[in-house]
């Protein structure tokens, strides 16, 4: 097959849309250069990708597997740019991260804050996602690295534990367990909770942990940012559990944060994720180094109720 990068960035694009007009647009060419595109593509690989209406776009049998491999190729790609980005100078590239909105704000923002201030001409593409996406901007070179906690190793991606934390409850002041400064986690089970939805990995060590100690947490609110959570917690909604790295902002609400007994026995681990054999560009080299050391250091003074 004779395929270009320009039709498989096309086809992507209108795969993931399902639209013509709005493929173009993310693509940066006219309809007319997309449909036109996809039929080369189409003739190249011997049968069609998408039905055609005047309005939808619908993806055909096989059109997903081959999804999957040019979403390999282009990552590749993307991976090559970014490490060539920069070469062995500071002064240009750029560098992408991606983890969960409450890991960024407080496990990597301190880092970049520094980072940026050092080598300002370095343009710093963050990503706050869930555990699922995270990995798969990993996987399709959308950004450098990222920082997920596991429940198992991504395939095709290289793993490093990197951080491990420790659980504590938050609270409204005006709680009955505001008075506490340490609880055990059955108190935790006895009142109402409010928590991130699934997709995130602190709730799902939290699920897991409930159902090893036997435990079910009463989840009466939901929601799908740590702010939105905290939040609520502040209005008196319930409690919540969060990583001693979120421990900070929540103070800045003026929450309550309690030690939970035994909760260093069930740490929470983070782990970097790469894409395997990729070479980091300089600038996303010196950021994780910084990072490292960071972490680290943090690991020597662990957060404390």
């Amino acid at each position: 097959m004779n395929v270009t990068l320009k039709q498989l960035r096309v086809f992507c694009a209108l795969y993931e849309m399902r639209s013509f007009t709005a493929a173009a647009r993310a693509a940066f060419v006219t309809q007319s250069a997309v449909s036109k595109l996809c039929a080369e593509l189409e003739a190249e690989v011997g049968q069609p990708l998408f039905e055609r209406s005047t309005r939808s776009v619908i993806p055909c049998d096989g059109a997903a597997d081959f999804y999957a491999y040019a979403q390999e190729v282009l990552g590749t790609i993307r991976a090559a740019e970014r490490s060539m980005s920069g070469l062995r100078s500071l002064e240009r590239g750029v560098v992408g991260v991606a983890t969960s909105p409450l890991m960024m704000i407080g496990l990597v923002g301190e880092p970049i804050r520094a980072f940026h201030r050092r080598y300002p001409g370095v343009k710093l593409d963050l990503y706050e996602l869930s555990s699922d996406d995270t990995i798969e901007h990993v996987r399709h070179g959308r950004v450098d690295f990222g920082i997920v906690a596991l429940e198992e190793a991504p395939e095709h991606l290289e793993t490093q534990v990197i951080y491990r934390d420790t659980m504590f409850a938050v609270c409204a002041p005006a709680h009955p367990l505001a008075r506490l400064t340490v609880v055990l986690w059955k108190d935790l089970a006895t009142h109402d909770h409010v928590a991130l939805r699934n997709v995130y990995a602190v709730r799902r060590s939290l699920d897991r942990l409930s159902a090893k100690l036997g435990l079910s947490f009463s989840y009466r609110v939901e929601a799908g940012l740590l702010t939105s959570v905290l939040s609520m917690v502040q209005g008196g909604l319930g409690i919540t559990v969060v990583p001693g790295y979120a421990c900070h902002f929540a103070r800045q609400l003026g929450l309550r944060v309690i030690g939970i007994e035994d909760a260093h026995q069930q740490g929470h681990e983070l782990s970097l994720i790469r894409r395997r054999n990729a070479r980091l560009s300089f600038a996303a080299e010196t950021f994780l180094q910084d990072l490292k050391v960071h972490l680290e250091e943090r690991g020597r003074s662990p957060e404390k109720a």
